[in-house]
């Protein structure tokens, strides 16, 4: 079912990048307004890391909105216009979200759509597709250009304090750290 599930998505995916005229353009951390975040909720629905990157963005000033995936049935956390948590029932047979939340997504406009999900989440990969954001950025799970800019982390090994290092040990608040970081460093003439 999963290879089904993704075949579908590959479709689907070139069929509408084909078809969409977003107009891509980098956005630099300092010019980026309103910000979309994608994670992967923790199965308690707490996602105090999540909530703690979202605050650091907001003490920036930033707009930002959060929208995640759990993997169950239902979910206890409420449905807000800047922070929702997706599950099971919100999405189709294939793991599409509802049209509600392509058509939400479609109405709203971002500077900046950060993915921190580490593994490829299909209802959060069809909702970074779909989103409305002049730049998209997040780690390479397929070979889709859904983002403008990508970091590959498949075989990044962080080191640690010692001279050991660990293999793959890639989390969100590492993913948003380097991407921050690149966000901040990389400088434009617009």
């Amino acid at each position: 079912m999963k290879k089904l599930n993704n075949y579908l998505f590959k479709l689907r995916g070139k069929k509408f990048l084909n078809t969409s005229t977003r107009e891509r353009r980098f956005v630099s951390y300092d010019k980026a307004k309103t910000v979309l975040i994608l994670f992967e909720s923790d199965f308690s629905e707490k996602n105090l890391v999540i909530r703690k990157l979202i605050s650091s963005l907001q003490q920036d000033g930033k707009k930002v909105s959060a929208w995640g995936f759990v993997d169950k049935k239902e979910v206890s956390t409420a449905i807000m216009p800047d922070f929702r948590i997706l599950h099971h029932k919100q999405t189709d047979f294939f793991q599409k979200p509802a049209i509600s939340y392509i058509n939400e997504l479609e109405n709203l406009e971002f500077d900046l759509l950060i993915d921190l999900t580490v593994h490829a989440i299909l209802p959060l990969q069809y909702i970074a597709m779909y989103a409305n954001a002049s730049c998209k950025t997040g780690s390479r799970k397929n070979e889709l250009p859904i983002y403008d800019f990508m970091l590959d982390v498949e075989n990044v090994e962080v080191s640690t304090d010692g001279d050991e290092t660990v293999g793959n040990p890639i989390d969100e608040t590492y993913l948003f750290n380097q991407i921050i970081f690149y966000l901040k460093s990389i400088q434009t003439n617009d």
